[in-house]
């Protein structure tokens, strides 16, 4: 039902109405906050001062906290099983992917964590199927960057495969370039820039830049790879998962 009247609540086209409306029905929201003309079914708000969602958002996901000067902009798409923490004037753009499988494929809790003036800017995709950390004052720039928390390890033959997830980690005063890929697992240190069109496969440890590297060839062997990782077990879960340790 909170979720039903929120989403009323926040198609009013009167902003100044929408904070005193959505806190008679649960929510914290500063009456400094603005929310625009967006699609908004979220569980719980806390939204601080000057903080505010754009219009033409769709917002789905459990539970939504945004500290001071925050910021979500317009056309961005967030659904899934997950919690989006934003700090103190972080942002995430305009036009951006964020999503989670629904439960069955995922499992456990999942957090998009945005530090002090750490930005997402436009047109990302996320995976949540586990947690982000973004740290302070980083930025994941540019456009069409895509961070995966998982992947999929085949067999050499037949149909068997096993799927890997793993929370990324990326430190303080980070930049990615445009269209770089960072996969499940990987932790980046703090003053990292990294190149456009870069993949990242690998925690990067050294601070320093990093650009893209060419092809290479991996040794990967099944079974193997199966005794590096912790496996899920987990009732109700519909693929084999392992989980891919983190760092950070």
């Amino acid at each position: 039902m909170i979720r039903f009247l929120t989403l009323l609540i926040c198609l009013i086209p009167l902003s100044f109405l929408k904070p005193v409306l959505l806190n008679l029905i649960g929510h914290n929201i500063s009456l400094k906050a603005r929310i625009g003309f967006s699609i908004v079914a979220i569980g719980k708000m806390k939204i601080g001062d000057g903080s505010r969602i754009g219009n033409f958002n769709f917002l789905k996901f459990d539970y939504l906290e945004m500290s001071s000067n925050a910021i979500i902009g317009r056309f961005n798409f967030l659904r899934g099983n997950f919690i989006v923490l934003l700090k103190e004037k972080s942002a995430i753009g305009n036009s951006c992917v964020i999503t989670r499988a629904g439960k069955g494929v995922s499992y456990g809790k999942s957090a998009l964590n945005l530090g002090v003036l750490a930005k997402i800017t436009a047109g990302h995709k996320i995976d949540m199927m586990r947690s982000i950390n973004l740290g302070d004052f980083s930025i994941i720039a540019g456009s069409h960057s895509q961070l995966w928390t998982h992947g999929y390890l085949h067999a050499p033959t037949g149909p068997d495969r096993f799927r890997i997830d793993g929370e990324i980690n990326i430190g303080n005063n980070v930049y990615v370039g445009s269209s770089c890929v960072i996969n499940a697992g990987v932790y980046v240190a703090d003053g990292i820039t990294i190149g456009s069109s870069s993949c990242i496969s690998k925690n990067l440890t050294k601070s320093g830049m990093y650009v893209a590297q060419p092809l290479r060839y991996i040794e990967k062997d099944y079974e193997d790879s199966k005794k590096k990782l912790k496996k899920i077990n987990l009732d109700g879960l519909v693929e084999e998962v392992y989980e891919k340790p983190s760092k950070g």
